[in-house]
Parts: structure tokens; sequence; C-alpha cells
């Protein structure tokens, strides 16, 4: 491949993640204007990371559904063959739950953390066959925040000053562009593990550091870091481009399956897809051994 042809074919996919930012970055700006002029809440500018958030909900709001239309690998296939219990983490307005088969879910519990999105959330779920069997759960993925929501919901027991989550209470956990933005990632997805039963399977659907050393390219891999400077994290509700996702699924217990394939590898911004199937009789850790991790 000649130097033009390898600028012509990468250049354009280097910089696609561009009009994101810029977008973002406009709904940044529009949001700080609503909050001064129609809500009229100054001192609310004072609580950068409310902003940050109501941001990045308002972004998702208008774009989530385009975003949403294509997804790489077979993420729509494994969705579709969810079953029995499920915890689908980070759903924002349920652009995913078209994808899901109601019929073979017996409760899905949603746990979404921005509130600005909970409404779409709820209409999209009845639309799509999902009423009495969905529970929406106003938190994030980190244990802190799950673990007590759960707790709300009659979905887990705890006890003990730091609470204590049952193993196992979940078939099936759908990790669909998330892990990215959870704080405190390897302690989440060890949290998350202890809540998936034995024999239990993990959808994931996460875009990660490019793989440079094997599948993927030096530059696109600097590209990630141009944009994390640019400002990515910030605008974009802590999403976080070089993060390491599946070697902080390796870790974070025994699979008896571990299939994950990189996906626009060359890419600025590549996934990994596909399903991974905690180990038949493991001894989970406990969650309070879990967190102290």
């Amino acid at each position: 491949m000649t130097l033009s042809s390898y600028i012509g074919d990468r250049v354009p996919t280097l910089l696609r993640p561009t009009i994101l930012l810029l977008t973002s970055f406009y709904h940044f700006i529009m949001t700080v204007l609503e909050i001064m002029f129609v809500e009229w809440r100054p001192f609310k500018l004072f609580n950068l990371t409310a902003v940050r958030f109501q941001s990045f909900a308002r972004l998702w709001k208008s774009h989530g559904e385009a975003m949403s239309e294509e997804m790489p690998g077979p993420t729509f296939d494994l969705l579709s063959r969810c079953k029995g219990v499920i915890l689908d983490i980070g759903p924002g307005t349920g652009e995913m739950l078209s994808h899901f088969n109601s019929e073979l879910i017996t409760a899905l519990y949603g746990a979404e953390p921005a509130p600005d999105l909970h409404p779409a959330l709820v209409k999209n779920a009845a639309k799509r066959g999902f009423t009495s069997n969905f529970h929406p759960l106003l938190c994030g993925a980190e244990p802190e925040s799950l673990i007590p929501a759960l707790h709300k919901a009659g979905i887990v027991q705890v006890s003990g000053k730091g609470g204590l989550a049952e193993d196992g209470v979940f078939d099936e956990i759908c990790c669909t562009r998330v892990l990215c933005g959870v704080p405190h990632p390897q302690q989440t997805i060890k949290s998350l593990y202890t809540l998936l039963k034995p024999g239990g399977r993990m959808v994931v659907c996460e875009h990660v550091a490019n793989p440079w050393r094997t599948e993927g390219t030096m530059l696109a891999r600097f590209m990630q870091l141009v944009y994390t400077l640019a400002g990515w994290s910030f605008f974009l509700g802590g999403c976080e481009l070089q993060r390491h996702t599946p070697d902080f699924l390796r870790d974070a217990g025994e699979w008896d399956q571990f299939q994950l394939t990189y996906y626009q590898p060359q890419e600025a911004i590549p996934f990994v897809v596909g399903e991974l199937i905690k180990k038949h009789g493991s001894l989970d850790k406990s969650y309070a051994e879990a967190v102290k991790e």
C-alpha cells in the first residue's frame, strides 16, 4: 500500500470521532446556556460534574438512536439470545431494548445513572414489550451505587456495615458501550462478575484502547491520545478511550468461556465484542473482598 492510498483509506476513519467530539461540545455549550437563561440557575454551573452529565444526557437524547442503529460484530445477535434475569448496565434511553426478546426474559433490570434519560427509557421499554418485567434503576454500575439500588429493588440481600451482596443473582449481564465510563473499572467489573450466576453469561460490546501491538496501528493509538487531550472524557460523560477493558474482564474471575473479538482495530475507536461464560461451580470472592482490590 502506497502512502497516498494509506492516507486516503485511513485518515478519514481516524478523524471520524471529531464529529462526535464537536457535537458533544455544542451540546455542552447549549446546556450551559439553558442553565443560565432557561432554568435561571447560574449557580448550578459551579457543579461542573452535574453540568457535564446533563450535557451528555442532552447529547444522548438527541443522537442516541442514530448512534445505535449499527453496532459492531454480532452485538444484536448476542442481545437477542439473552434470557432469564438480566442486568443491563447503562441502557440510556433504551435504544438496545428492541434487540432483546422480551418473551425469553423473566426480569430486566436497567441500571441507568442519568435521571434525565429515565422517562424515555421507561417509554421505550413499554414499546418493546417490557412492562411489569422491566425495572429501571437510578444508579451507576459501580458497586457503591448499584448494590444499594438492587437491594432496594429486592433482588439482592445485603448485610453488615459495608454491605454484602449475594453471589450469583443474574443469568446474564449486558455491557454495551458503558464500561468505558464507569468509575474504578477494575473494581466495578469484579463486582459485576460476583453478581453473575455460575454458568451465567456476560454480553460485551465496548470500545477499548487500540491494540496497536497486534491488530491495530500506532497512528490510531496516537489519535486516541489526541482525542483524550482534546477533552473527550470531559464532554462525553466520562467516557475513556484508552481503557484496557479486555484485561479487566479477564482478571475479574474464572471463565468457562472468554470470547472477545476486536472490530475496527485500525480505527481510533476499536471495539471488542463477544460473550463470557462464568465458570460453573466457581467459588466467588465475597463482595467485600472484591471491593478491597
